[in-house]
């Protein structure tokens, strides 16, 4: 297999399983496709910019509680391999339910960071 089909594959698995985490709305699911490490970053389309995982979580808890269902149909993906980090940006297709069962669709373009946790692997982690 050539090398960069593998990088690329292996991009493609860890942006996959980011989106399935979230879909899964578990915090267990999401704490396993995330560095635990005060230099990660997020940011949530219109929220303020969280640093450290302990934060990070935080706000994924709070999204959790209020979420019934969400579904993403991720489209028009772009991918950019570096060393150890890898881009991807993306239009998210969301289709969201909330607590108080109102239901929510919309397009959101993200941009999804991944750091690549181990120079023998090409596993790639959210950061």
């Amino acid at each position: 297999m050539d090398k960069g089909k593998g990088i690329e594959r292996s991009i493609e698995a860890s942006n996959l399983g980011f989106y399935k985490a979230f879909e899964s709305l578990s915090i267990e699911k999401m704490e396993e496709v995330w560095k635990h490490s005060n230099d990660v970053i997020c940011i949530h389309p219109g929220w303020e910019m969280f640093s450290s995982w302990t934060a990070i979580r935080e706000s994924w808890v709070r999204i959790f509680e209020n979420t019934k269902m969400i579904r993403f149909l991720v489209t028009n993906i772009k991918m950019k391999a570096f060393e150890k980090i890898a881009v991807v940006i993306c239009l998210e297709n969301i289709d969201s339910t909330i607590e108080d069962g109102n239901s929510i669709r919309m397009g959101v373009i993200a941009t999804n960071i991944f750091e690549k946790q181990n120079v023998n692997s090409n596993k790639y982690d959210n950061q």
